[in-house]
């Protein structure tokens, strides 16, 4: 779309690889991103998806609308599109900027590339959604848009399921619920799963993402967190750039400081922007 023009200059050769998800991770993922090799610029990312066999239920709660904001996240311009960036500028990137944990499976992931990438993937659904001329829904179709905020509302309620879970205010079980009857608006899930296919298809959703964030502490929170930073520093440079300020210019600049924090270059990033 022309639209894109003002917020990314995308190669007409760029390119994702959208494959099934592996067995081996279907029983705690529904969809992932795994990037090429960083120093590779020929390589290609994977953005994997979890069949669902065809089960009806399964089908209605991952339904065509709801996948959009995932590939968005997962694929362009999230993920994706971010590591792709980052790779054909890496003589631009500091060298020590590459060498973050690289983990989500341990509490690093809030400090180092999580709270960076996870912020960056979830700004990229909100900015797809922001209006354009003749687009309300920015690039979704309403029903794409409700998902989106939808999925704002899950990297929401995950602050509430993490903190509680790892300071042990709330139980594995408790946090199922929660996630049943505020991500899912379909309380009660857990009781009705045995007759009630559409129930049973959501709790156990809701049972795979609370198993992974039980096991990741802090991993879970650092999308909302990620997300509200970079949100912050885009309405500052906005106000230090002034007139001369365009949405390309900032999400250059901005992938081109690496998979850290925002708060760890932020000063010198507004400094910079006063400059020119």
């Amino acid at each position: 779309m022309d639209e894109l023009n003002g917020l990314f200059d995308v190669p007409a050769d760029y390119r994702l690889d959208v494959v099934p998800t592996p067995p081996v991770l279907r029983s705690t993922i529904d969809a992932a991103y795994y990037a090429a090799p960083p120093f590779k610029k020929s390589g290609v990312g994977r953005f994997y998806l979890t069949p669902t066999g065809n089960d009806p239920a399964t089908l209605r709660v991952n339904n065509r609308a709801s996948v959009a904001d995932t590939a968005v996240h997962e694929g362009f311009p999230g993920h994706d599109w971010n590591y792709k960036f980052m790779t054909v500028h890496a003589r631009e990137i500091s060298n020590v900027r590459w060498l973050t944990p690289g983990a989500v499976e341990d509490s690093s992931s809030m400090w180092e590339d999580s709270l960076a990438a996870e912020g960056w993937g979830l700004y990229a659904e909100e900015l797809m959604a922001e209006p354009v001329p003749g687009r309300p829904h920015g690039f979704y179709t309403a029903g794409e848009h409700l998902y989106e905020l939808q999925g704002q509302m899950l990297r929401a309620v995950r602050v509430r399921v993490d903190v509680g879970l790892h300071t042990g205010r709330m139980t594995f079980d408790q946090a199922v619920d929660y996630f049943n009857a505020n991500v899912d608006f379909y309380p009660g899930a857990a009781a009705r799963a045995a007759s009630d296919p559409t129930a049973k298809a959501l709790h156990e959703g809701a049972q795979r993402a609370i198993y992974r964030y039980s096991k990741w502490p802090t991993q879970a929170i650092a999308y909302n967190l990620g997300k509200n930073a970079i949100l912050a520093l885009r309405e500052e440079f906005r106000a230090a750039r002034g007139a001369a300020y365009s949405a390309k210019d900032f999400h250059e600049r901005f992938m081109r400081q690496g998979l850290i924090p925002a708060g760890y270059f932020r000063e010198v990033f507004l400094a910079e922007a006063r400059q020119g």
